[in-house]
């Protein structure tokens, strides 16, 4: 009569070992595509933003008189309803009952993940027509993919870029800020040079990024 060998305690201990690894992994994998997937689909909603200004700017329709400052972050340049009811924003990306953002301004239009959002159209420098995104604590990750830069300004979602601010915590409740293109980093914008600290923050961190976009 044959006898039945009995599983010994090595044998279960490299089976849940190998369970577990194989959970773990297909979580990784499952939260990396997540990632790409929603950084695509604030791509995509941050270039229709940038087009539908564009577009109200050029049939002179609905933007207010562009006030000329070197720091539009101290005037009342933001355009978010006069987007919102152009209807060039989507109903997911907005939240009626959100908080301000920690500037005190109104912030209805929400990124993908649940920050404060706001857009501003001013003459940059006294000159330039501009608009700036502001963006509120999203993640180091997503930061990374939205901010990279080609050899001619050209981000994921806009063709031309002027700069890009971030906005670091400090630890101590401010921000250190970084800008770029710069003298220690020209275009292109690597995502190596976007992984410092300086730039889009620790991995794991949250901050807030500023991009200047050229309306002309």
């Amino acid at each position: 009569m044959r006898r039945l060998r009995a599983v010994t305690l090595i044998e279960s201990v490299l089976f849940v070992s190998v369970a577990l690894g194989l959970i773990v992994g297909g979580l990784a994998v499952y939260q990396q595509s997540s990632l790409s997937e929603r950084s695509s689909s604030q791509m995509r909603m941050l270039g229709s933003i940038v087009a539908e200004t564009r577009s109200l700017y050029e049939q002179k329709l609905n933007l207010p008189s562009l006030a000329s400052t070197a720091d539009p972050m101290f005037l009342s340049a933001v355009v978010d309803d006069v987007l919102i009811s152009a209807d060039a924003v989507a109903a997911t990306y907005l939240d009626a009952s959100a908080p301000p953002n920690r500037l005190g301004w109104a912030s209805p239009i929400r990124h993908g993940w649940k920050g404060a959002m706001n857009i501003l159209a001013v003459r940059r420098d006294g000159s330039v027509p501009h608009m700036l995104v502001y963006i509120e604590d999203i993640p180091s990750e997503v930061c990374v993919r939205l901010s990279s830069m080609t050899a001619t300004g050209k981000t994921g979602f806009v063709e031309q870029m002027t700069e890009i601010v971030f906005q670091v915590p400090d630890g101590g409740g401010g921000f250190n800020i970084a800008k770029l293109p710069s003298v220690t980093y020209p275009l292109p914008i690597t995502p190596d040079d976007l992984a410092l600290p300086a730039h889009c923050g620790p991995a794991g961190g949250r901050v807030n990024v500023i991009y200047w976009v050229p309306l002309d």
